[in-house]
């Protein structure tokens, strides 16, 4: 696959698609991540991909990582099948720089990166990937961006009483079903969800061989695997609240429980049986007083996680466990000062507090706690004319690491009906997790580096939309830049097996393009397509080019055929290019391609079945560990 081949297509569509010109438009969505309120997708100046349960049965999607990677700007470092541990890497930045948010909530732990792996999409109604440096909203760990996922809340529909299930079969003895009750009556509403999946699986290790060669000429050692290692997860979730559009509550509980199987060595993978339990429960209860149309709106939060895992491993770590505990409270002003005429204009002024305790076996059950309190603001300028600006600001006081102060300020500017551009530019900051500082495994896996400091970084972007008279089509290129002091990296410790997290000395710059196409061509096809190209350099390589699992080239195809009213189709095609891997080994591109179709059996109920990797592609995400081949899912799904 010609690199350049989406790019060079959709650069020769555009004059095309501007004059376009259909009688419905399409409907508007609200963005809840790129402001501290609520805007609509199309007032945003920030880049950010908007994912709804359309765009999941479109892309073929079961996990959120299985639509995740089809954005722009995404990478996925996946080890194994599902269920599998996987992160995401965003514009280039490390698998830690990216805030995942669930219906108001930062669910990323305090020790690594957040696990993708098993987060199924059944109780998901919409998910936004905002990219750029958002601490000023979001704090330390949004440097690269944010992952923001609303669950169902019953809200919106439009009887008392809903029941929607999802039932699936698969490959490898896949099984997966889910069923929510939901409804509204008056402004109270109710959600009752519940979901399981269960899967033999496939060898987390590699059953095939694979060469790779390092940049330093070293051979890959790998020994083929062939043990089946299985995932299950359960989750159960409550929702109740009551919304007028003046005033509203909510409360949210959610509770799973997830088991993964892996392979610490293919040499040793039937001499133990490697497995991770992890169980999460969420609570949040919340609450607003006053709307848009009023001069002062009050929003209240608080919110509890709680993750304990369990990991029984044969290496040298043997068994470990932690439990970690995140309280969170914030309260929010909004003042709308000028909400009439051409220009509206706003202020949020936030406070947060939230306090971490973690307790974990590699550190002799010993409670390591985190404190940070912050006060932030944000000036928002919205105009008829499809004008923005915004100016935002965070001051973050921390137990563990320095103090912090970050900024934002983003705008767009409409040149005509068809052209819109937009800016950005941002200072965030990330602070090493307790895994870098503290290490992990008695120093036999991960050395402890009391010394680090914070990553800082500076980046922007820069962006021109293109957008056909009544929306249904529109292209996006956007230039991103980003350098980055202090950059974290894992090297070998001198004389030892064991890891350590070291600060790089000089900046470290990442720098790219993407560019992004929607379209909507007549009302049975629509289709989408994305390039990114990623480039990153460090001022000084003394400890290698290790900046892992991010090609410089990505691409995603789409489309979405309605064949008859009751018959429709699907196909995405998914490229990425060569990258590096752990120990620097060189890793050659791959392509996939899934396609898949439904069949409306009545007005709400849809059979679908799916073929994934079509050509039955061998490859690994992952140096050593092992990737689907093709394999068929089929489903039903339905509502009453």
């Amino acid at each position: 696959m010609k690199t350049n081949l989406i790019t060079t297509a959709l650069l020769l569509s555009a004059s095309a698609f501007v004059q376009a010109e259909t009688k419905t438009e399409l409907e508007p969505i609200n963005v809840y991540s790129a402001y501290a309120t609520p805007v609509n997708q199309d007032q945003t100046a920030s880049s950010v991909t908007v994912l709804t349960e359309k765009d999941f049965a479109q892309r073929n999607a079961t996990y959120v990582s299985d639509v995740l990677k089809t954005v722009p700007g995404v990478a996925m470092g996946i080890s194994g099948g599902r269920g599998a541990a996987t992160s995401l890497f965003l514009r280039g930045a490390n698998s830690k720089h990216t805030a995942v948010i669930i219906d108001g909530i930062r669910v990323n732990p305090v020790d690594t990166n957040f696990n993708f792996g098993g987060l199924a999409l059944s109780n998901i109604e919409q998910i936004e990937v905002l990219r750029g440096e958002q601490s000023a909203l979001w704090g330390s760990d949004a440097m690269g961006g944010v992952v923001y996922i609303t669950t169902k809340s019953g809200l919106y529909k439009d009887k008392e009483f809903n029941v929607d299930f999802d039932l699936g079969t698969g490959s490898h003895r896949t099984r997966d079903g889910s069923v929510t009750l939901s409804g509204q009556h008056h402004g109270l509403y109710y959600a009752l969800h519940g979901d399981s999946h269960r899967t033999q699986g496939i060898s987390a290790r590699s059953e095939r061989v694979f060469n790779y060669t390092s940049v330093s000429g070293g051979k890959s050692i790998n020994v083929p695997a062939t043990e089946k290692d299985g995932f299950h997860r359960d989750n159960v979730s409550m929702r109740l609240g009551f919304d007028d559009g003046k005033k509203g509550v909510d409360f949210l509980a959610s509770h799973s429980s997830q088991t993964v199987h892996f392979d610490n060595s293919a040499e040793h993978e039937r001499k133990f049986d490697d497995n991770t339990r992890t169980r999460e429960t969420h609570y949040k209860l919340s609450g607003y007083f006053g709307n848009a149309e009023d001069l002062f709106v009050h929003k209240a939060a608080v919110s509890h996680v709680k993750m304990d895992a369990d990991t029984a491993q044969a290496s040298a770590i043997g068994k470990t466990e932690y439990d970690s505990k995140k309280l969170n409270t914030n309260y929010q002003l909004d003042i709308n000062f000028d909400r009439e005429g051409e220009v509206k204009q706003a202020v949020s002024v936030l406070a947060d507090y939230q306090n971490t305790k973690y307790i974990a076996s590699a550190y002799n059950f010993a409670e390591k706690k985190l404190t940070e309190k912050s006060v932030a603001t944000e000036y928002r300028l919205f105009t008829e004319s499809d004008h923005s600006l915004s100016v935002s600001g965070r001051y973050t006081d921390n137990s563990l690491f320095e103090n912090a102060f970050t900024a934002r300020l983003a705008g767009a500017y409409r040149l005509s009906q068809n052209l819109k551009a937009h800016a950005s530019i941002g200072k965030a900051i990330h602070n090493p997790t307790f895994i870098d500082v503290y290490g992990w495994g008695n120093s036999t896996s991960w050395a402890a580096n009391p010394n680090l400091k914070p990553e800082k970084s500076l980046g922007g972007e820069l962006g021109l939309l293109v957008e056909s008279n009544d929306k249904r089509h529109s292209l996006d290129t956007t230039l991103f830049a980003r350098n980055v002091d202090n950059f974290l990296s894992a090297v070998p410790v001198r004389g030892s097996t064991a890891y350590r997290t070291i600060n790089r000395d000089g900046k470290t710059k990442i720098k790219g393009v993407e560019v992004a196409y929607n379209g909507k061509f007549t009302e049975q096809l629509s289709g989408y397509a994305n390039y990114t190209y990623t480039y990153i350099k460090s001022e000084n390589d003394q400890y290698g080019s290790n900046y892992v699992r991010r090609p410089k080239h990505t691409g995603n195809l789409g489309l979405a055929y309605q064949i008859t009213e009751k018959l429709g189709s699907d196909v995405n095609v998914s490229y990425v290019g060569k990258r590096l891997d752990s120990g620097d080994f060189k890793m050659p591109s791959y392509t996939l391609a899934n396609f898949g179709v439904n069949y409306k059996v009545a007005d709400s109920l849809t059979i679908y079945a799916n073929l994934n990797n079509v050509f039955n592609k061998k490859y690994e995400n992952i140096v050593g560990y092992g990737q689907d081949g093709r394999n068929v899912y089929v489903g039903l799904k339905g509502s009453f």
